[in-house]
C-alpha cells in the first residue's frame, strides 16, 4: 500500500477545517457583540445592534475638600512638574505614604495628586515632613544627609571634614548634617551649590 500523496485532503478533513472556521466567526461576532453592548441596559439592546460609546467626562469635579479622594481624576496624574512640587514643598516618601493611605490611593497618585494641589494654591492634608518617625534613628540619620547634600556639600567636602575632625566619612557628613540643621556653620564652605 502507498501512502497518501495527494495535498487535496479528504473531504473529512475539508469539512472539519470549515467547521472549526464557522465556529470562530460566530465566537468573535459573539465577543464583539457582548463588548459593543456591555455598558447598555439589556431592555435597550435588540439583536444586530452595537452600543454607542458610553460619554466620556473630562471635568474634574469642584471640592473644598482636599481630603476627598476624587481631588483629581485619571492614573496619568502622576507629571513631573506635580512630582517636583511636591519634593520642592519638602515632602517625603513617607509622607507620600500617608497621603496614600488617606485617599486610599497607589503612591504614585498621591504623589500626583499632592503636587497638583500645591501647584493650584491649594492645602495638602498632610504637611511636609510631619509622617516621620523623629525617634527612628534611621530617619534622623537621613535627615542629617539630606542637609548636608541640600547645603550643597559634597563628597569631597565629607572627606575632608573627615580629615579635619578626625573620624570616618559618613561620621563627618552625619556631624555636619546635625551641625547645618541646627543653625550652625561648618569650618568649610560648600563645593556645590545649595538646593534653593
Amino acid at each position: 500500500m502507498n501512502p497518501r500523496t495527494s495535498t487535496t485532503g479528504s473531504s473529512r478533513r475539508t469539512a472539519a477545517v470549515g467547521v472549526v472556521a464557522v465556529t470562530l466567526t460566530v465566537g468573535a461576532t459573539g465577543v464583539a457583540y457582548a463588548l459593543a453592548t456591555a455598558d447598555r441596559p439589556a431592555a435597550e439592546v435588540t439583536a444586530g445592534d452595537a452600543a454607542p460609546p458610553a460619554p466620556v467626562d473630562d471635568a474634574v469635579p469642584a471640592t473644598d475638600d482636599p481630603t476627598a479622594a476624587d481631588v483629581l481624576a485619571g492614573p496619568d496624574e502622576y507629571t513631573q512638574e506635580r512630582a517636583d512640587a511636591f519634593w520642592d514643598a519638602g515632602y517625603y516618601l513617607e509622607d507620600a505614604f500617608a497621603l496614600a493611605a488617606l485617599w486610599n490611593l497607589d503612591i504614585l497618585e498621591a504623589k500626583g495628586r499632592a503636587g497638583q494641589l500645591l501647584l493650584d494654591g491649594q492645602p495638602v492634608p498632610v504637611a511636609p515632613g510631619s509622617s516621620l518617625d523623629l525617634t527612628d534613628p534611621d530617619t534622623i540619620a537621613m535627615l542629617e544627609l539630606n542637609a548636608f547634600w541640600d547645603a550643597g556639600y559634597t563628597g569631597d567636602d565629607g572627606v575632608t571634614l573627615a580629615a579635619l575632625w578626625n573620624v570616618d566619612v559618613g561620621e563627618a557628613k552625619a556631624t555636619a548634617g546635625t551641625m547645618l540643621r541646627n543653625g550652625q556653620a561648618l569650618p568649610i564652605a560648600p563645593s556645590g551649590t545649595p538646593v534653593s
